[in-house]
Parts: C-alpha cells; structure tokens; sequence
C-alpha cells in the first residue's frame, strides 16, 4: 500500500451500490444518478431491475439503451460496473424468458410420501414458500399467480426389508398427478414404504438450476442480451457477473416427513449420477436421506446421507455455477455472487429461510461454490454482528483470495414495527459502525441494498409493489445523503485498502461443519455452537479464521493456529481427516470439541473407529482456549503483518464509553494512517505516536509499526475524558425545521414531539457568551442524524458519526455573543411511515439531549 492508494482508493475498496430501476429511465435520470452515486462515493455499482419494473419491459430495447447508457457515464467518471443477472433478486428465470416456449426447462421438484396399509398414498397441500412474500411476489414467480404441477413421475419406491436392506419398486408404482397434487399406489407395499416422486411445475418462471439445457438457456436469453448492448464495455467498465441467490423455489406439502424439510429440486440427469455414485446402494442411501423407518438413525445411514448431499451440491454446483462462470469467464469478466445464507442477519446458521431445507441450494457448501468464484460475495442484514463477513473471508482465503464483498440491506422494523416494512430510519451513524464492523471481520466492499431510482408513492404500502417499501432505506433518499455520504465512503475505502494490505494474525480455526450440516439438516446443535464460537471470538477480538475440512486434507500446507474448533461436529469425510486433525494435535495444536466428538465418518464403514484426539468441551466458552485478551464491549482490534514484515494494526472503539488502549512497549516507530483525510505521519525516525491514546466511541485508529518482540496494540481498559467539566447547553435553543420559522425548543426529545410526520433537515440555533476569543468543544451526547456545527455563521465541521465533537479554535470566536447553530439532517422514517400502520409510533430524529460545552486549549477541528 502506498501512500496515494490509501489518499485515494481504488473502485475496489470503495463502497458499491445496486441501483434499483423500479421504472424505464429516462436519459436525463441514467445520467444524473450516475453522477450521484459518483460525487457520493460510490465507484461501483450494478444495474438491478426490481419487482415494480414491468416484467415485459426487461431486456427490450429500451432497458438495453439505458444500460448501455449507464455504462457509457460509468466509463466517463472511471468507475467500474458489475452485471447483475436478472430480473429482481433471485437468478434463474430472466424475467421468465428462460421457460417461455420450453416448458421442458421449468423447475422440477422431488416430493416424497409414506404408503398406508393398503399401499396408497398422496402428494397434497402444496405450499409455495413465495407465499410468504405476498401477492406481488407470487405474480413474479409464477405466470398465474399460482403453481400447478404436471409430467408426475415416480423416482424410487424404497421399502425397507426385515434384515435392514432397502429395496426399490419404483417399476411397480403408479401415480396419478393433477394441477394440485398426486395419488400414489403400490400393490403389496409395506406400510410406511417411502415413495419419491417427482413433478414440473407447470406455471412457474423458474429454470429448473439441475437441467444443463435450461440453465444454458437461461444465459442464452438473459445474459447474451445486456453483453450484446454494452458492447466494448464488457471487460473494461464492465468487470463482473453477479449471481443472487439462485435456486428453485422451496415447497411444502401436507405429507412430508423425515429429515428433509422441504422439497428438493430433481433432473434426469441427477438421478442418473447418483445411480453412477452409488449403483445398488442408491436405495438405502435414498432411504437413509429422505429418512425411512429404521435406515436413518445409525451411523451407516448417517454415512449414506452424507454421501447423497455430497452428490447432490457437487452436482448442483457443477451445473449452474459452473456454466455461468464459463459464460463470465469466456466473455472476459470475472465472477461473483452468493447462494442463499441460512446464517443472514446471525451469527448462528439455519436461522434465516427457516422454512427452507437449504441443503437442497448446493448444499450449503460455500467453500465449494467459491471454487467457481472469482470474488467472493455474501450478504448481510441489519446492522448487528454477524456470520457473513468473516465466513466470506475464511471462504475467499480457501480459494487463494482474501475479503468478501457483503451485500447489506436492512429489513428488521424497531420494537412496534411492521415485519417486512425496513429501515427508513437508518442513520450514517449505525450504517458506518456496520461498515467498520463487516472491515474488521474480512468485508472488502459493502454494496449497498440500494440507491434507489425512485422513493416510490404515497397511500401505498404494500411491500416490494411500492419502491418506498422495497427493501427500504433507498439511501439517495435519506436526507444525510447528499451532504454526508461521501466522507463515510472516502473512510471505508481507506480502511479496506489498510486492511487488504496485511495478513491477518490468526489464532484460532473454526471448522465449517459441512458434513455434519448434510446428516443433521442446517440447524441444531452444530449451528449453535458454531454461532456462538464466533460470536465468542469476534467479540472477545480472538483472532480466527473459518476453514473448510477440504482445506486440512487436500493441500500440502494446511492452514495452523493455535486452537482447532470442532463445533459439535458429528461427521468427517473420511480416516484422513482423522489422521490429519491427530497429527496437528501431535504438532501443538490444541484441538477442541464442543458439544460432541465426531463419530461418523463419509467414507467409512459401519463402526469405524472416529478419534481424532480432541478435547471435549460441553460448551463454547472461551476459558477452553488459553490466553484471551480482555476488551470492553464494543472494542474491535484486527492485526497482522504486511509483505514487508511490517506489523499492522487497526482499532475500533464502538463501545459506549471511552477506551485507552495499553501496550507492555511503546512501538519502536509507528506510522499513524487517518481513514477520514487520507494523510500519515510517516517521518519514521521522530514520530512515535502515543499508543495509548485515548479512543472515543466511534473512533477509529489505523497503525503501521515495528516490534521484534511482537507486542501489539492488544488489551485496553475503560478510560475517563480528561477534559475539563462539560457544560450542557440546555438553556434557549431555536428549531427551524426544513422552510418554517425557527421556535423555541426542547433539545432532549427529538422534533418528532414538534412534528411527528417531518423528515428532513432541522437547525438548531442558541447563543453564548465569551468573555474573550476561546477555544471550546462542542459535543452532541445523543442525536439521530448527521450534523454540521456552525460558529458566528462558518461552518466549523461536519458531523456524520460518533464522536460527534466538534473543536472550535479561538480565532473562530470573538467577545462577546457568539451564536451556535447545529444543522441536522434526520432521517426518512417519519415522511414515509406516516399514515401506513407500519410505526407504532414516530421514530426519534434530531437532538435527543443537550449538547455539552467543554473550554479548553486552542485546537483546530
């Protein structure tokens, strides 16, 4: 890293944006927003037609125009442009081109029941998890507003024989399918004999994601189109392909059972590689996956369910990951994207889609999906701790690479909330402490969910229909936008850059528990306790990295820490996985196991031995692993070692209350990097900065530095403000309110008491009195928005996050009054929620308790 790449980051660190169309552009908004997500710091970004875009309308020549358009002005401002692959969120239909005159081509999905004593049985109550997204959704996916189903087949008919074998007489059953369902029958059946049957859905616009052809198709149609339009720009502005969340549509129904949760997407092609994987065993594997009576529960079925889910995603990833990152990689562009995360918005995994079985979606093997990628790609939800960015990271180091890019968006309600209605109320504040949080974890790029074309219509609220309730906050539209944004762009793309340029230090490897999750289903015991290892690590600033089995038996040098975390983890690959994980025992490595130890093995026989030496904990806790450091809450330290042997470190105060950071010796030399100007200090002879500066909350600190005793930056404790005695500046404040007239006001509650349904921008204004010119601080303890702090008229600073404090030296006072106006730009919630039901009450906005003056020494801000 130089010093000019980190003054001025590359397209690559700097946050991206989908930019939502929920209509045709005209020419005139192509050009204006691109030059908006431009000045406001987005280098990047991908074109995203969204569910109020007419569906007819996708890919005419009007859509391609005004990509092309777009394209033209990104290339013109040096910015970089991603493909994203279709219409709306979910890849695979291409606006339902993909299907349309290839019935063939539509999803097919694997349905199972349990025969009756007098060997029938029925496929019955189908239920689209769509449904859950309302009427609207339901249209995009299916072409009547409803799936029916039709070509019923029956796959396997498995009964299971009084010596524990399973037989098959799919030949000798029959079904009888309909619009809504099936009857099944099948002379001289067992009671409980498992039929799977298979149907294609007649209606919906979904390619079935295990049919080569209508993948292919699918690229032909949806891809070819946007390529063809952007002409030279492919490969030069235009860099990437971004696939989101492709898989087939997940159902229920009213006679399912056992261990699968949902239905499971089906080809001829699959079945005959399974038939090629497992020859005569492929009855009791079936058995073993689906969960017939007595073939599912003993380590031999455990074995066999693994083996089916190890088929399954292989092939799964092969056919459409894999055909679209050829399509990418023969047209010059890189590959990225993410599957669906049963992990969004939670450290703990299966706590997302919790209606859907997603082994069925590659089976919830990231590591081998990354394989295909080129950049690494996870999404992410709310702004809390979570999973994504550091299972993206540990993904990405998998593949040769580091860093991910993390799709943000925010969708939980506060308390009183409707479900689904966002966050209108997003402040810079809480979207840069979420950004600083996904950097330290292993984010390189956020992109943005999304700069939005439109903020949508009033007296209408229905979700993802109206675009003010797609997805919400449309960020262009918060009122801190314009003013504010691009600092907090300029520092997170400084921060990436400083943090990409080192290897992080790594103490601890967190085992991905991918076998385990294919016998167990993606939640239980496994998912919590990898949840709570990483939540525990994060939190306690434990370096670590999540790694996959591949990574420890499949290369010459496998990734080393200090500890090895088996979370709960039941089943292994095979005896090689075993020998390794004892060999690093051997070598020092601690090896731990929470919950369990391992007793199933892939590969291996019924009772084949599984010790791989670990020591079993029955809980995460922290005590298990030795050394930890102690940080108060909030507090996010990340080190590591640059190329040049040169150690790096990067620290965070996002807690509530001050922190001094300590260190056992002063870094010999340091070289200090500023995220918010892009300067250093780099006189490397003279300069030693004061490691244990105080960090206020919020504040952010960005070292390079040397020492042959490795003594980093590393544990902190709580810390008073030394400054003097704060005064609260609660006397005669005035509010003006967008064009209104200033009134007095109460700075302690908010303007939503003044006017509950205003958003937009407020001044604060009051007077003091100095005896002489004096330096003072002004600080805002608590405020909702971003602010601009003025002194007698000039404009002192800008305010977008914590610390807000703003120094004002003496030559910008004088004797006498001076007045002091706090300019403060809130957020969108109140303007748009107003009248829709979907706020129990007016969120807060604007100043929620006095601000505070402190004199002190001369200081510039």
């Amino acid at each position: 890293m130089t010093d000019r790449s980190f003054r001025d980051p590359d397209a690559w660190h700097r946050p991206a944006a989908y930019w939502f169309w929920h209509r045709p552009p005209t020419d005139d908004e192509v050009r204006t927003q691109v030059r908006g997500m431009h000045d406001a710091g987005f280098h990047s970004f991908q074109v995203q037609a969204r569910l109020s875009y007419p569906m007819t309308g996708y890919l005419d020549d009007h859509f391609l125009r005004s990509y092309r358009l777009a394209a033209d002005e990104a290339a013109a401002r040096g910015m970089v442009m991603g493909i994203y692959d279709d219409y709306n969120w979910q890849s695979g239909h291409a606006g339902g081109r993909a299907v349309a005159g290839h019935d063939e081509y539509r999803e097919r999905l694997l349905f199972w029941t349990r025969l009756d004593d007098r060997g029938r049985g029925r496929v019955s109550g189908i239920v689209s998890a769509t449904e859950n997204l309302g009427p609207a959704a339901m249209h995009w996916h299916y072409e009547t507003g409803v799936p029916t189903w039709t070509d019923w087949r029956v796959e396997h008919a498995l009964i299971v024989e009084d010596d524990g074998s399973v037989i098959d007489r799919a030949a000798d059953a029959r079904v009888d399918g309909t619009a809504d369902g099936a009857l099944i029958a099948l002379a001289e059946a067992d009671t409980g004999t498992l039929v799977l049957v298979s149907a294609r859905s007649a209606t919906s616009r979904m390619a079935n994601p295990l049919n080569v052809e209508a993948v292919e198709r699918f690229v032909e149609v949806g891809y070819e189109p946007i390529r063809r339009a952007l002409g030279e720009h492919v490969g030069t502005t235009v860099r990437y392909l971004f696939f989101d969340q492709p898989h087939a549509i997940s159902y229920d129904w009213a006679e399912r059972d056992g261990d699968v949760s949902g239905s499971v997407p089906w080809h001829a092609d699959l079945s005959a590689a399974l038939r090629d994987a497992f020859g005569p065993d492929l009855p009791a594997t079936l058995a073993a996956a689906f969960g017939a009576p007595a073939a599912s529960t003993t380590d031999a079925a455990l074995a066999r369910r693994s083996r089916f889910w190890a088929i399954f995603s292989g092939f799964a990833i092969e056919t459409w990951i894999g055909t679209v990152t050829a399509w990418s990689h023969r047209r010059g562009l890189l590959q990225s994207g993410h599957e669906v995360l049963s992990h969004v918005g939670s450290w703990e995994p299966g706590t997302a889609f919790v209606n859907w079985d997603l082994r069925a979606n590659f089976g919830l093997d990231h590591f081998g999906v990354d394989r295909y990628r080129d950049l690494t790609a996870v999404d992410a939800q709310d702004a809390v701790g979570q999973l994504s960015p550091a299972l993206g990271d540990g993904v990405a180091r998998a593949s040769g690479r580091s860093g991910t890019i993390v799709e943000q968006y925010f969708m939980t309600p506060p308390p009183g909330g409707a479900p689904f209605s966002g966050h209108w109320g997003l402040t810079l504040d809480e979207l840069r402490s979420t950004a600083v949080r996904h950097h330290f974890a292993g984010m390189r790029q956020m992109l943005f969910h999304g700069y939005t074309q439109t903020d949508g219509h009033d007296r209408d609220h229905e979700s993802l229909v109206n675009p003010r309730f797609d997805f919400p906050p449309g960020i262009n539209h918060e009122p801190w936008f314009t003013e504010h944004h691009h600092r907090y762009a300029e520092e997170s793309a400084r921060l990436s850059t400083f943090l990409d340029t080192f290897t992080p230090d790594v103490r601890v490897l967190l085992l991905w528990p991918l076998r385990t999750i294919w016998t167990d289903g993606p939640s239980g015991m496994h998912a919590e306790h990898l949840g709570a290892w990483a939540r525990l690590l994060s939190e306690a600033n434990v370096p670590f990295r999540i790694i996959d089995e591949r990574e420890l038996t499949d290369v010459d040098d496998p990734p080393t820490a200090e500890v090895l975390i088996l979370p709960a983890v039941r089943t292994l690959r095979d005896d090689t996985s075993v020998a390794v994980l004892r060999a690093a025992r051997e070598r020092g490595v601690r090896v731990v196991a929470s919950g369990r130890l391992p007793s199933v093995l892939e590969s291996g026989l019924p009772g084949s031995p599984v010790d791989v030496g670990a020591d079993l904990v029955p809980e995460p806790a922290l005590e298990a692993l030795g050394r930890v450091r102690a940080f108060p809450p909030g507090v996010a330290v990340r080190t590591g070692t640059d190329p040049d042997g040169l150690r790096r470190s990067a620290l965070h105060n996002d807690g509530p209350g001050n922190w001094r950071p300590t260190t056992d010796v002063a870094p010999p030399w340091a070289v200090e990097w500023n995220a918010g100007t892009g300067s250093t200090n780099a006189d490397l002879t003279h300069h030693r900065p004061d490691p244990a500066r105080l960090l206020r909350p919020g504040e952010l600190r960005l070292l390079t530095w040397t020492d042959e005793n490795d003594r980093a930056a590393g544990t902190g404790e709580a810390a008073l403000d030394d400054q003097a005695p704060r005064s609260p500046l609660d006397a005669t404040w005035t509010l003006a309110l967008g064009d209104a007239h200033p009134m007095p006001t109460d700075v302690t509650g908010g303007w939503q008491l003044v006017d509950p349904t205003f958003s937009g921008t407020g001044v604060y204004r009051t007077t003091i009195t100095l005896e002489r010119p004096t330096a003072f601080t002004i600080e805002l303890p608590h405020v909702r928005g971003a602010a601009t702090v003025s002194v007698g008229g000039e404009r002192i600073c800008d305010l977008g996050w914590r610390p807000f404090r703003a120094e004002v030296s003496a030559d910008r006072t004088r004797a006498g009054e001076n007045t002091i106006e706090i300019t403060v730009s809130g957020t969108a919630a109140n303007r748009y929620y107003a009248g829709t039901g979907l706020r129990s009450e007016p969120e807060p906005d604007g100043l929620l308790a006095a601000p505070a003056l402190t004199i002190q020494e001369d200081r510039t801000c």
